[in-house]
């Protein structure tokens, strides 16, 4: 499914999904988790924002500035009426350019929408994204593959992953030290995987 196609398929469930996730604390563990490991609580980019909420009011809480890209109309307009600070950016992430490096990057639940031939392009771009000891937050799955999910309010989605050592071996290889990757539902297939980007003192200690 091309990001345009996803994007409409978002906006068609946009209002569906925001009364369906308002009192939801679902992933902000893992983002709170993620913020800790920030020294400099600067800049942060939110990948997939979707209708805002829990995740942004998490990062704000903690200081930061925040971009918030999504690739749904619908989605976007929901969410800036909850944030009014928040610089929002209708786009996907692959066309997407910007000189700036941000401290901490939230990707939960979103890239894996793309086919796996396109993750390893974009988690090369979220970890060239990222600061020195900037953190990266993202979900996938374990395995390599595209499928079709089940039907959100009618809506049909596609995923797609890479093999969690290709994940690591990326991650590895864009300057990144691996943090976790942690199974955190009971579907084995969902993985939260976090890094750091690694500064040019610890780079020359490797």
């Amino acid at each position: 499914m091309d990001s345009q196609t996803l994007g409409e398929h978002y906006s068609r469930i946009a209002e569906w999904w925001d009364n369906g996730i308002k009192d939801s604390k679902y992933g902000v563990e893992y983002v709170e988790r993620a913020i800790q490991r920030v020294q400099n609580k600067g800049s942060a980019l939110d990948v997939g924002c979707g209708s805002g909420g829990r995740i942004i009011n998490s990062i704000l809480s903690a200081g930061f500035s925040l971009t918030a890209l999504d690739v749904s109309e619908g989605m976007i307009r929901l969410a800036q009426k909850k944030h009014r600070d928040v610089h929002f950016i209708h786009t996907d992430l692959l066309s997407w350019k910007s000189a700036e490096r941000f401290d901490l990057i939230i990707a939960w639940d979103s890239i894996f929408h793309a086919p796996c031939a396109q993750q390893k392009p974009i988690i090369e771009k979220l970890c060239g994204l990222l600061s020195p000891d900037g953190v990266l937050l993202f979900t996938g799955s374990h395995t390599h593959g595209d499928i079709i999910g089940e039907d959100m309010n009618g809506v049909g989605f596609e995923y797609g992953s890479l093999h969690y050592l290709e994940y690591l071996r990326i991650m590895e290889q864009c300057g990144c030290e691996f943090i976790i990757m942690e199974r955190d539902q009971p579907d084995p297939r969902h993985v939260v995987y976090m890094c750091r980007k690694l500064a040019d003192k610890d780079a020359d200690a490797v």
